[in-house]
């Protein structure tokens, strides 16, 4: 159980990279090209009775948004779309299962409350709506690219820059979940989870920086047919690094790796992403 509660997210667009928040003028367009992977061959938790539990995410998602002023001040509309294929040993079994296909696309955009980059200082809050069209296998929900269910993301992010080459950033996070009808034939249903995201970046060169990456989640208990399910309340603290060159005015690479350093009722993973930017 929770394979795809915590596979799915290796693609998901609530997990920012540094300076997500830096803002461009108004009619710019940028497409986002997402390679992320997730490996873990041991998941924390009394769920995995075996021991033997692991876990493979490897996915894609397009990310195309828009810097308008159509709200009144500057927004970001924007969707996503992810393709992901989950192949784990569940906590507790013995045999692998998996899946691919498309996962649930995401819709909404970012609304700034500070927008001043001369004093390289932003703040906004990002809104992204999971919409539950992607492939969806009930007798196979765990390792499903679709969660069969809405779920709303909610980033509030302040930026701040230091000095000539500094940028620090926080992030406060709320996932918050509907309902998911047919899980295996019965009703899951999730409370929220919360996680912080903090950034600390630095100029090396005009065209490259460098970020160190901390995460740190806790919450999204599960309840199945109203029982509540012992062992579910995720706890974990992650840090990374990445590093983002601009290759031209119009073309950007990331490259970031994290792992798990603390882990509650989840698999200890380690991630890495390859991300790609092209300005329109």
């Amino acid at each position: 159980m929770l394979a795809w509660l915590l596979g799915a997210g290796a693609a998901s667009a609530a997990d920012l990279n540094a300076r997500d928040f830096m803002t461009a003028p108004v009619g710019t367009s940028l497409g986002v090209f997402y390679l992320p992977i997730a490996r873990a061959d041991d998941y924390r938790g009394p769920a995995d009775s075996t021991g033997k539990a692991d876990l493979s995410v490897n996915a894609f998602a397009y990310r195309q948004l828009w810097f308008s002023d159509i709200c009144g001040t500057l927004c970001t509309p924007q969707f996503i779309i992810p393709y992901i294929a989950i192949d784990a040993r569940l906590p507790g079994s013995d045999e692998h299962t998996h899946e691919h296909g498309l996962g649930d696309p995401q819709l909404g955009g970012t609304l700034f409350f500070i927008n001043d980059p001369t004093h390289r200082t932003y703040s906004g809050l990002l809104t992204l709506l999971s919409v539950p069209v992607g492939e969806y296998h009930s007798q196979n929900a765990d390792v499903s690219p679709g969660a069969n269910r809405w779920a709303l993301h909610l980033n509030y992010n302040y930026t701040q820059g230091m000095g000539e080459k500094w940028m620090l950033e926080a992030n406060l996070e709320a996932q918050i979940y509907g309902e998911n009808d047919d899980y295996y034939g019965a009703t899951l249903k999730q409370r929220p989870l919360y996680r912080l995201q903090a950034f600390a970046s630095y100029d090396f060169t005009q065209s490259t920086y460098g970020a160190l990456r901390l995460v740190h989640a806790d919450g999204g208990e599960l309840r199945l047919n109203n029982r509540a399910l012992d062992s579910t309340h995720q706890r974990y603290t992650q840090v990374g690094f990445e590093v983002g060159h601009w290759l031209d005015s119009s073309n950007q690479v990331l490259m970031s790796l994290s792992h798990n350093i603390s882990t509650d009722n989840g698999y200890e993973r380690g991630e890495a992403l390859l991300r790609l930017v092209h300005v329109f």
